[in-house]
């Protein structure tokens, strides 16, 4: 009797375990919003392997308690345990993040941006997101995607165009009466989207419709918000023709210039790279020393993280995002993420606090650009070497006199000091003598040094009694510590600051900043010898090759090792380059690696440096267009593609992408900064048009065009760096060995680098206008990257800048040696003309 109950249950076990046997996994591996092709699904446990096919699906046989591996070139490695109810398994990839400086992961096969536009009018699968373009056969999820060509029927309106042809949609309303649109299946909000944006559709006529594509439950809704769990995509005919001409009318005052192919479009292709989450890494330290439990949190999110004893940390961020480092007692950090941010190793500093329980209230204090608006307006205002001063608000009493209470009977301006301005004493007259002025008068132990005169911007140690009385504007004292220290010791006597008619708002004058300070240049700087001592051994072998033969042997013995270093190839590029003219050589290892290059802005950049210094201005404007459609919503992009159409003589291009830049401005697409990008751009336009105006319009046309007196003329130095991260100091050394400093870091600037992340603008200009003639020096104080990996610095160097024999050099630095003063380069500055 037992033989015959334990069959059955032998049979049925038999089964079970035939079951177990022919029990499949399947689903879809993706990474973001794109599927997978090609990735590696392997059965530990059974010794299985199989790959996913070309819209990212798999199967394989698997059993309970089976492991499961996903494995793909790039991406970090996922091993799954299979369980009794595992049946379908759709899979997120990441890419793999190491620590290791100067590793670069080759990036998968997929379709560009550029090529989806290419395709776009012939393939029906690919619609335009807010996030760029989608090929909907390559996306998971249920998605359903018609043509114009395709509509079964169009009825009156886009409501019944989406009723009668789409299932699964609830369509409310009339075309008379329009109601909400949604995804039935849809968990959360539906999003309806016009062209990129997000906007109503029932305005949109039905002739106008070329693309719908409807999105329920895929990876690409969680774009859109986590409360969003559908979309439906537009695409108009007048919207996706990718060639849409923008001109400034205002600009040109016509249409006189053709548009080239870089069209506002690429904004939204920005957007969906913005949206991107990338795991960033690195290491907190003090300068030396790791920093355990640093607070590390994504500003307006709910994410944060800590650094662990030895100060490193992950963290999940979208470009755009802010991520701020907190520790206590010490200075807190936010740095900006941007599309190439992989690596961040700050270094934070003390948070020096001098008093307790003060509460220290902002000042109110008022721009410079709104003091100079105000400046006509408010008398207490005074222009100043070092910007503008409210008197109503600064440290300390300012004596000021108007042009009102300034009468033609004074001589001279010691006469005019002499008779308004009690407490003061003037020495001399004004009948060629000249003389000076103390301001806490001539018994004065603490102070016995005459005051200086700031004329318009302008230090002179002399009483400028050439000005004019009449023409003067404003007069004021300063007295204050707080107020002269900005001069120097040459100001310890106070300071006579002189606004006259013509210096007044509009007029910028120059001042060089090295002579207001006793800052004379001293200490070791670092010739370009003193560098190349701290080349790679790569390098260092390849400069001591005698021949070309040789040459390509040191190449070959360590491109095995460094085949994943950009910067090993922008190296030997510049060396065989330079060294032996061998381009063509060069270009080969170049185009046979730009996958290292290819989507990174940065290197790109670098790269293009590169082009532009040998004169290669061919390849630099390929880099730069590449550039501008990874960043088309970066102030810079719009610069550098201008200023390379003009290195190619294509000054109608140049001009067009000036005007677009201040089109989109105007109409909200972009922000416009006034304080540091605004007035280079506006300097470069205003000189192309000055320089070129006849190649921009017909020659007959060109007094139409509007263009600005040129405020300089001298040598113009401009700067730029491929790395935004990058933190450094210049400075300029006049002939008399007095020096000046910018300093661009994070615990110096903070303002400025903040404000060139939110613009994207990596720029900055210094101008000698000629005043003391002689060699100028140009040092770099290197602070690092963040990264640990070298920058790239381009300087542009204008001689005669304005003229019409105005010429330019561009010189290329790549620049890793940290904290140490290196020389640049020279500059021989002779009057308004100079030379090299």
């Amino acid at each position: 009797m037992k033989n015959i109950f334990l069959f059955p249950l032998l049979f049925l076990f038999l089964i079970s375990v035939e079951a177990q046997e022919k029990r499949f996994l399947s689903g879809y591996v993706f990474e973001n919003v794109s599927v997978l092709e090609n990735v590696k699904v392997v059965n530990l446990t059974k010794d299985i392997t199989t790959v996913t096919d070309s819209e990212g699906k798999y199967k394989i046989a698997v059993a309970t308690g089976d492991q499961i591996r996903f494995s793909f070139i790039g991406m970090k490695t996922i091993a799954i345990k299979v369980e009794d109810v595992t049946r379908i398994l759709n899979l997120e990839m990441f890419p793999d993040v190491t620590e290791l400086d100067e590793v670069t992961v080759q990036k998968k096969k997929k379709l560009s941006q550029k090529e989806l536009r290419v395709e776009y009018a012939f393939n029906k699968n690919i619609v335009m997101t807010g996030f760029g373009l989608l090929d909907t056969k390559k996306t998971i999820g249920d998605i359903q995607v018609l043509t114009a060509d395709d509509f079964k029927a169009n009825g009156a309106c886009l409501l019944d165009l989406l009723r009668l042809n789409f299932t699964g949609l609830r369509v409310e309303g009339s075309c008379a009466l329009p109601g909400p649109i949604a995804i039935r299946s849809a968990v959360g909000q539906t999003v309806i989207e016009v062209d990129g944006l997000i906007r109503d559709p029932h305005i949109i006529p039905i002739e106008h419709v070329r693309r719908v594509a409807v999105f329920a439950g895929s990876a690409l809704t969680r774009k859109y918000g986590a409360d969003v769990g559908g979309v439906i995509v537009i695409n108009t005919f007048s919207g996706t023709t990718f060639g849409n001409k923008i001109v400034d009318r205002a600009r040109l005052r016509d249409n006189f210039i053709k548009s080239p192919d870089l069209g506002r479009q690429y904004l939204n292709e920005n957007k969906r790279r913005n949206q991107n989450k990338k795991l960033i890494s690195g290491t907190v330290t003090d300068g030396k020393t790791p920093i355990p439990d640093v607070n590390i949190s994504i500003e307006a999110t709910n994410t944060a993280t800590r650094t662990n004893d030895k100060g490193k940390y992950k963290i999940k961020a979208n470009p755009g995002d802010e991520i701020k480092f907190s520790y206590i007692g010490l200075k807190t950090v936010t740095i900006k993420v941007e599309d190439v941010t992989r690596f961040l190793n700050p270094v934070m500093i003390p948070e020096v606090t001098e008093l307790e329980e003060v509460t220290v209230e902002s000042s109110k204090r008022m721009s410079q650009k709104d003091l100079e608006e105000d400046y006509n307006s408010r008398k207490n205002i005074i222009r100043t070497a070092f910007g503008y001063l409210d008197g109503d608000r600064a440290a300390g009493k300012i004596r000021v006199i108007t042009e009102e209470d300034i009468t033609s009977v004074n001589l001279c301006i010691l006469d005019l000091l002499r008779t308004r301005f009690p407490g003061i004493t003037v020495i001399g007259d004004c009948l060629g003598v000249g003389g000076s002025v103390l301001i806490r008068g001539a018994n004065s132990i603490n102070n016995v040094a005459t005051a200086i005169f700031d004329v318009d911007g302008q230090i002179f140690t002399d009483v400028p009694i050439w000005i004019n009385t009449g023409n003067i504007k404003r007069v004021a004292i300063l007295n204050n510590l707080a107020l002269t220290s900005t001069y120097g010791s040459a100001g310890s006597g106070g300071v006579i600051v002189i606004n006259t008619v013509a210096g007044s708002p509009g007029n910028k004058a120059l001042v060089d900043q090295a002579r207001l300070r006793n800052n004379f240049i001293n200490g070791k700087i670092l010739t370009k010898a003193d560098i190349n001592r701290n080349n790679p051994t790569y390098l260092k072998e390849l400069e001591a090759s005698t021949s070309f033969d040789d040459a390509k042997k040191v190449y070959d013995q360590y491109e095995s090792s460094y085949y994943s270093s950009p910067y090993f190839y922008l190296d030997a590029y510049s060396y065989f380059s330079d060294k032996w003219d061998e381009l063509d050589y060069a270009d080969a290892f170049i185009k046979a690696n730009y996958g290292l290059f290819e989507n990174n802005a940065v290197l790109l950049k670098a790269l293009a440096y590169q082009y532009e210094r040998q004169g290669r201005y061919d390849q630099a404007n390929e880099a730069y267009k590449e550039i501008f459609l990874l960043r088309p919503n970066y102030a810079q992009s719009y610069m550098d593609m201008a200023n390379s159409y003009r290195n190619l003589n294509e000054s109608k291009d140049a001009a067009t992408i000036y005007t677009r830049y201040a089109y989109l401005i105007e109409q909200g697409f972009m922000k416009q900064d006034t304080v540091g990008f605004g007035p280079i751009m506006e300097r470069e336009f205003n000189n192309l048009l000055s320089l070129n105006g006849e190649a921009v319009v017909n020659a007959k046309k060109v007094n139409k065009l509007y263009i600005a007196e040129e405020d300089f003329k001298g040598t113009r130095l401009v700067f730029e760096w491929n790395d935004s991260e990058a933190e450094f100091e210049l400075q300029f050394v006049n002939p008399g060995n007095q020096y000046y400093t910018w300093k661009h870091s994070l615990m110096d600037n903070s303002e400025t680098i903040y404000r060139e992340k939110d613009f994207g603008y990596n720029v900055t200009e210094y101008l000698l206008d000629g005043s003391l003639p002689g060699t100028w020096s140009v040092n770099l104080n290197y602070l690092g990257n963040k990264s640990l990996t070298p920058t790239y610095l381009k300087a542009t160097v204008y001689y005669n800048y304005g003229s019409k024999s105005q010429r330019k050099k561009t010189k290329v630095f790549k620049v890793s040696l940290k904290n140490v003063n290196q020389e640049l380069f020279k500059v021989q500055s002779v009057g308004q003309l100079s030379v090299e």
